[in-house]
């Protein structure tokens, strides 16, 4: 069929306008979080906004296979294979597919912007093998089916397969589909190779199964082209297995560049450009921490950048605090749990944060501000005292915090 003629009837190109649309639409809703300047985390998000081209496209393949089987062309066709029919058939469809491709990394370039690099070249391919492979599993379904049953049913399954299993369990399933990338990546965090190798493999056994679905003849072969598909699901399971929901690793650290002493602030490429805001902070507030007898960590590396002086000080600050609870809190009681918020704010605000900064994040009318102000008139080694004991009562279950500043007035520990 001519190009001009393809243009006219194809049901991709008249989707492309309102699928384009959605897209922009999709990837500005105020859920979608970016690391800003990062270009990795920034192209991740393609597959799921692709979610809706690719079913376009697959529902696409299914419409062109019906329309040809319909006006018997290709049964007069001896001269063409079935997938030179096929090529020539769904070349419109492949084109509008890489449109949304470009209009994909269009709709998420304006988060990466300023950052060093380029898109993820990686996650583009994937996309495009994701758009060749549904496309083809259409048309084979519409040409083994009949159309008004393939069209409405690829479209669905199609969306369906991409969308849902990211909500479901167990882990590996949601790695498998290539649309449960948009987890990455924060500063420090990288996709993990397996979590694109893994969904490349299922997306290549459903084309071949599709293209094997298209060129022979009886069932029986038809359903031993499954065979392909099936081996890529039992070699990407165990694959992605360890990864479990998370899609990401860790960064290489050989990308950090490190300045200043005491702590050194160390930064990823994507945050250079704050580095100055960066050094400032914490140099001053690593100085009035110590100077109350807090010693400091010896390195800093956030995971944010556009910094304030809020965000660098409880950044900081949360170097100092214990990641989780102890372990024996999941045994017994754990009377330190009382000691984590006035010992966080103690440290914000000697580490210079503004009452009112810290005052945004607390929920429990004033309380701990007020305590940690009547600390904060004892003396310096009675404050220092107060943050050591409750300090380690965050770490421990034998320890009992003592928040009450008069314990510590005097001299008393």
């Amino acid at each position: 069929m001519p190009w001009r003629a393809l243009l006219r009837t194809s049901s991709a190109v008249w989707g492309l306008l309102p699928v384009c649309m959605w897209m922009w639409v999709f990837a500005h809703q105020p859920d979608v979080l970016v690391a800003d300047r990062y270009w990795e985390a920034a192209t991740a998000q393609i597959t799921t906004v692709g979610i809706i081209p690719v079913s376009l496209c697959a529902a696409a393949g299914a419409w062109e296979a019906a329309r040809l089987k319909r006006s018997r062309l290709a049964s007069g066709a001896a001269v063409r294979t079935p997938i030179a029919v096929a090529l020539a058939q769904l070349r419109v469809v492949w084109g509008v597919g890489v449109a949304c491709v470009v209009w994909a990394l269009a709709c998420v370039a304006g988060f990466a912007t300023g950052g060093p690099g380029g898109p993820d070249l990686r996650v583009v391919g994937l996309l495009c093998l994701l758009l060749v492979a549904y496309t083809t599993v259409g048309y084979a379904a519409g040409w083994l089916f009949p159309g008004v049953l393939a069209v409405p049913a690829v479209a669905v399954a199609t969306f369906l397969w991409l969308s849902y299993p990211v909500a479901l369990e167990p882990f590996w399933l949601r790695q498998l589909n290539g649309t449960n990338l948009t987890e990455c990546c924060a500063y420090d965090r990288t996709l993990a190779p397996r979590a694109l190798v893994a969904p490349a493999l299922v997306a290549t056994g459903l084309l071949v199964a599709a293209v094997l679905a298209v060129v022979t003849r009886t069932w029986t072969a038809r359903l031993a082209g499954l065979l392909p598909l099936a081996l890529a699901v039992l070699v990407a399971v165990p694959l992605v297995d360890p990864l479990g929901f998370d899609p990401t690793k860790g960064r290489d650290t050989s990308a950090l560049t490190c300045a200043g002493k005491s702590p050194q602030v160390c930064l990823w490429p994507e945050q250079s450009a704050d580095a100055q805001e960066f050094g400032q902070w914490v140099a001053t507030s690593s100085a009035r921490l110590r100077k109350a007898g807090v010693p400091t960590p010896r390195t800093y590396t956030p995971t944010f950048n556009r910094p304030t002086h809020a965000d660098v000080v409880s950044s900081f600050v949360g170097a100092l605090m214990p990641p989780s609870p102890p372990a024996c809190a999941e045994r017994r009681a754990w009377a330190g749990e009382s000691a984590y918020a006035p010992v966080g704010v103690w440290l914000e605000l000697t580490a210079g944060a503004r009452e009112t900064d810290v005052a945004r994040r607390l929920d429990d009318d004033g309380k701990t501000l007020s305590l940690v102000h009547d600390v904060r008139k004892l003396p310096a080694r009675a404050q220092q005292r107060w943050y050591e004991t409750n300090r380690a009562a965050l770490t421990r279950c034998d320890r009992e915090p003592e928040l009450a500043p008069k314990a510590y007035a005097g001299g008393a520990a």
